[in-house]
């Protein structure tokens, strides 16, 4: 589980790869390095890189929205549910799809099977 349960994305960064910028007082980031769906009312949206610019604002409509829920599983499939009801999913793939980091330490990979 990634420790963002009640904090908003603050801010998008990027322009064809994505690192999402939390409110949290470990100012976590999320740095999306591969395809990842965008899911709102049961209709998920894949969105694969390179991301045309466009792609960062559907991600910016998330600032200010509170997550509700992130983790992770044992294969490296990351799922952040916002309390909007849109929910990211980045799966597992053959690289490193997804990257965690704050200032409190914390770094992680998923991709290829695991998380690490």
């Amino acid at each position: 589980m990634l420790p963002l349960a009640g904090h908003a994305l603050r801010d998008v960064e990027g322009d064809s790869l994505f690192d999402l910028k939390f409110d949290d007082s470990a100012e976590s980031s999320l740095f999306l390095d591969g395809p990842f769906f965008l899911s709102a009312a049961g209709e998920a949206e894949e969105f694969v890189p390179p991301h045309a610019e466009w792609v960062r604002d559907v991600l910016s409509s998330l600032i200010g929205v509170r997550v509700d829920s992130a983790r992770y599983d044992r294969n490296s499939n990351l799922r952040i549910q916002f309390t909007d009801e849109r929910e990211l999913l980045v799966p597992d793939g053959p690289f490193e799809n997804w990257h965690t980091s704050n200032n409190a330490d914390t770094l992680l990979h998923g991709g290829c099977g695991r998380v690490g």
